[in-house]
């Protein structure tokens, strides 16, 4: 077959680097296409408690869909993940996937999917040492094995805090004042660390209850313009 007539092959132009490379050997005959190319950009979304992963009348599933939308193709993976999941097998399949390159992983997550399933991804990660270049957090909820806890409010001295393990890089985080449960505090475990409102002053969204902050556009378009744009 020769050269520009190979079918449709994705943009090399909005793919990462390792993958605009393997494309290029593939079009000038150097490289059969079913040679694996690493995926070396990761999107994890995780869903909160009492959601199903893929319900699509989630906000979580709804971020997926338009980021999948932008950024499918050679290179790039986006995971929709419950926050319950064995996030052991993801974290193995990133590192495997990435054979042996950079993996640049950016989570979203909602509810106890921070408090519980973005912690534990994380920690699976390191035994790979990898990192999570950024968390979204959509009202985060630390899941406190008295499940009464996970209901307390910030200001209350006894609720739980969201402790981010060291290799998550930064977080940027919403978050509702208006019922229970609401996003709890989260802190860095290193002073390198940022944990960073997605709204100033202090990341609160308006109008928006627990069971409707996945649903907002502000947060939606704030992450999906800000993953897509540092990729594209």
């Amino acid at each position: 077959m020769e050269k520009g007539n190979r079918g449709c092959l994705p943009d090399k132009a909005k793919q990462p680097p390792v993958a605009r490379i393997h494309l290029q050997l593939y079009e000038y005959g150097v490289m059969p296409i079913s040679t694996r190319i690493p995926i070396t950009r990761h999107v994890v979304v995780i869903s909160g408690f009492r959601q199903e992963a893929g319900r699509a009348t989630t906000g979580v599933d709804s971020v997926w869909w338009e980021l999948h939308s932008r950024l499918s193709g050679p290179g790039t993976a986006l995971w929709l993940r419950a926050w319950d999941d064995d996030h052991r097998v993801l974290a193995a399949q990133i590192d495997r996937y990435a054979n042996n390159h950079h993996a640049d992983i950016v989570v979203i997550a909602y509810s106890w999917g921070v408090g519980y399933g973005a912690i534990r991804l994380a920690h699976e990660l390191r035994h790979y040492g990898r990192s999570i270049r950024t968390l979204y957090s959509i009202d985060g909820v630390y899941r406190h094995w008295t499940r009464i806890r996970s209901l307390f409010a910030r200001w209350n001295p006894l609720a739980p805090r969201i402790v981010l393990p060291t290799n998550i890089e930064s977080c940027i985080y919403w978050r509702q004042v208006s019922n229970h449960p609401q996003g709890h505090e989260i802190v860095p475990s290193l002073p390198i660390q940022a944990v960073i409102p997605g709204l100033l002053p202090d990341g609160v969204i308006e109008g928006h209850t627990h069971q409707t902050i996945d649903n907002s556009r502000v947060i939606h378009e704030a992450i999906t313009t800000a993953i897509a744009e540092g990729w594209e």
